[in-house]
């Protein structure tokens, strides 16, 4: 369960001081089966706020109940509170484990137990009722008999009870597998169906931007052009880095940066010099995981919808910081056109909010707004991770 929306952590004085003494507890049973834990969750949960108040209201009407009777019995009543506590308490023991664990509930063996403690209980009692009361020390055959005949029915009615409690409990308990079952499963098919829009939306892009440069790369030869070498140099780093990138769960910022500079470079050097990036990372930022592609999709639908339309230069700047109070961000400014009115994202800012939304949850957020300056700042923001 998620603990810091416990409800229990965020109640009155009583219900925190609770979930305090309870919170390690959770975590030993959830070592060794988290689903038992989600469940003893659920059951303090509804035990110890307002919805649990009626079950309160029942049990102690029945201790209260049991009490009163036992006294109308001759008992005195200091042994009716005692007695009746320890039934109706073992006996509520009984139905929650029943509840929660009913794999560790056997009924053929409480069968067993229940009878032959029913048996022996009867006999004790009876002898020492007897004792009590001056009576001769013989067996009262009769006296047994009538309490076998209360207590026979008792012990039935409880195991039946108790069953029909661990059938209940195994049903709810299969119904909580197969829906946690059912979300990883459908976890696991988005984040594949995620990585596969990436797969597919780089094998557009990338021959793409590989076949425009291998043509620039090939004039450049055939004119015997000095700038052809260093093109070369600059591909050959960028399909070594974004390929080994794609094979990869994360990747360090810092190398996803070095493909993006390669990428720059690239670029310019197609366009005659119209386009300058800059790339600028705080050096304690270099080693955090990102997803791979994150940063070089903004860069590339910054550069297409962008700078590329624009008439004239252009200029890129990617940089990442951290903010004093944790998180960290990655931003890419452009001076391109900016945002048209009214503008929605494409395949590639699809996929990267949704890859952001599976890897980090609610701890990463993605904007895409017009700079006052003019052009456009796509930023990536995340919260302090361990």
């Amino acid at each position: 369960m998620d603990t810091p929306r416990h409800p229990l952590a965020h109640g009155n004085r009583f219900q925190r001081a609770y979930y305090r003494w309870a919170l390690p507890h959770y975590d030993t049973i959830g070592r060794d089966d988290p689903v038992l834990r989600e469940r003893v969750e659920l059951a303090d949960i509804y035990l110890y706020t307002r919805s649990g108040l009626g079950a309160w209201a029942g049990w102690w009407l029945v201790l209260i109940g049991g009490t009163l009777a036992l006294q109308g019995q001759g008992m005195a009543w200091g042994a009716a509170v005692g007695v009746t506590t320890l039934i109706w308490g073992g006996l509520t023991t009984v139905l929650l484990v029943a509840w929660l664990a009913p794999a560790k509930v056997n009924p053929r063996q409480l069968v067993l137990k229940f009878l032959l403690g029913a048996l022996a209980g009867a006999a004790v009692s009876t002898l020492v009722l007897m004792a009590l009361q001056g009576m001769p020390q013989s067996l009262d055959v009769d006296r047994l008999l009538r309490v076998l005949r209360v207590v026979g029915p008792l012990v039935i009615g409880i195991l039946l009870l108790l069953a029909f409690v661990a059938r209940a409990g195994q049903a709810a308990r299969d119904n909580q597998l197969a829906r946690l079952q059912l979300v990883a499963e459908r976890d696991a098919s988005a984040r594949a169906a995620a990585e596969a829009d990436l797969r597919l939306l780089q094998a557009q892009i990338h021959p793409h931007f590989v076949f425009n440069t291998l043509a620039t790369l090939q004039h450049w030869v055939d004119r015997r052009d000095e700038r052809a070498g260093p093109l070369l140099r600059e591909l050959t780093g960028f399909l070594r880095r974004s390929t080994e990138m794609l094979g990869r769960p994360t990747v360090p910022l810092g190398e996803e940066a070095q493909a993006v500079r390669h990428y720059l470079a690239i670029l310019s050097a197609r366009l005659d010099g119209r386009l300058q990036g800059e790339v600028d990372i705080d050096p304690a930022l270099v080693e955090q995981p990102l997803p791979p592609g994150l940063v070089l999709t903004l860069v590339e639908n910054a550069i297409a919808h962008g700078l590329e339309p624009k008439i004239g230069n252009g200029r890129l700047w990617l940089s990442a910081r951290r903010e004093p109070d944790g998180r960290w961000w990655v931003r890419v400014d452009d001076d391109g056109l900016g945002l048209a009115p009214g503008a929605q994202d494409r395949v590639g800012l699809a996929n990267l909010r949704q890859r952001l939304s599976h890897h980090f949850g609610q701890r990463a957020s993605f904007s895409l707004e017009r700079r006052a300056e003019g052009g456009t700042r796509a930023q990536i923001t995340l919260e302090n991770t361990p």
